[in-house]
């Protein structure tokens, strides 16, 4: 028979383990804004309710470890279609599509040049020190295709000269998207700061191939929740995790039990940012992320109709895990 010390020794590992586990992603908080680098990562499809229910089952690890020193809040789409290329232009703009002209996968043109996240971030430390990657996992929708006679140029066509590293144009799985995302952050990590866009098409793929309720969907979160841990590791190796912000987030949801996302209107945020303590809009996305990299929001033009997800008097926390 085994002795009882030596029974014990899996509980202890055990519990060393969800020790482990139950530390957040280690942002300093003291960075000073101006140092900080900032990843965001669209979930494409990922619906809140969903997202939800995995993190309360522990599907989702790595977002629960995200969380924890951070926030999760939740965020409506409004103004546009629940679509994917109305979703990201407005998260990686912040305006709405009277000024992006980005209505809805069907009715769209090119963002005005200069009004993305990346240009914002460049017209405010210039090009040099900074460098901006986009990265996705769709060859269409969050496209860069010149005008043709078919139509005035995918969104992002005047966009992508102002990004330093466009990777984009393809489609392709969480399991290339990750690894490419991985390699850039070891290859921007030091000298300078970084803002790197992510984007993974699987789950949205999923609910359309089998619908919100299917397993299907479900492996696609958990397989985009395990390149978040990847990412999360990667920037702790290089020794930049204390002074890099992580965002997660969707484009548009998905109806419950269904195969489409035609009034899906659900998403979230999720981050490392412990400054975030209230639920918004999609449109905050863009001024939460410029204000924590240290941009004066009121030098931009034209104005940001969202805000800032924290709260002025500085008070945090108190809707990092608010449910609607």
């Amino acid at each position: 028979m085994r002795s009882i010390s030596g029974r014990l020794r899996p509980v202890r590992r055990c519990v060393l383990l969800l020790a482990f586990i139950l530390v957040g992603a280690a942002f300093n908080s003291q960075t000073p804004p101006t140092e900080r680098n900032a990843i965001l990562i669209s979930w494409d499809g990922a619906l809140r309710e969903h997202v939800r229910a995995d993190l309360a089952r522990g599907r989702l690890p790595n977002l629960a470890k995200l969380v924890r020193g951070g926030a999760l809040v939740d965020l409506d789409v409004t103004g546009h279609q629940t679509d994917t290329k109305s979703g990201h232009a407005q998260m990686l703009t912040g305006y709405d599509p009277a000024l992006t002209g980005v209505y809805s996968n069907g009715k769209f043109k090119p963002i005005p040049s200069g009004y993305s996240i990346f240009e914002r971030l460049h017209q405010a430390f210039g090009k040099h020190g900074l460098t901006t990657i986009m990265l996705t996992g769709k060859d269409h929708n969050l496209g860069s295709s010149p005008p043709g006679l078919l139509g005035q140029g995918e969104p992002y066509f005047l966009v992508r000269p102002g990004i330093t590293v466009w990777d984009g144009d393809q489609m392709r799985p969480a399991s290339v998207v990750g690894e490419k995302a991985v390699n850039y952050i070891r290859a921007f990590a030091n000298p300078g700061r970084f803002f790197l866009f992510i984007h993974f098409a699987d789950i949205d793929l999923g609910g359309h191939r089998a619908g919100e309720d299917s397993e299907a969907y479900g492996n696609a979160l958990a397989e985009c929740d395990r390149w978040l841990g990847r990412i999360l590791t990667e920037l702790e190796t290089q020794g930049i995790d204390g002074r890099t912000l992580v965002y997660v987030s969707a484009d548009h949801g998905f109806e419950l039990g269904s195969k489409n996302h035609g009034n899906a209107p659900h998403i979230f945020l999720a981050t490392s940012d412990s400054s975030v303590s209230q639920a918004g809009q999609q449109r905050d996305i863009a001024p939460t992320i410029l204000q924590a990299m240290g941009v004066d929001l009121g030098k931009i033009n034209p104005a940001l109709p969202g805000k800032p997800l924290g709260l002025a008097t500085g008070r945090t926390g108190s809707a990092r895990h608010q449910a609607r």
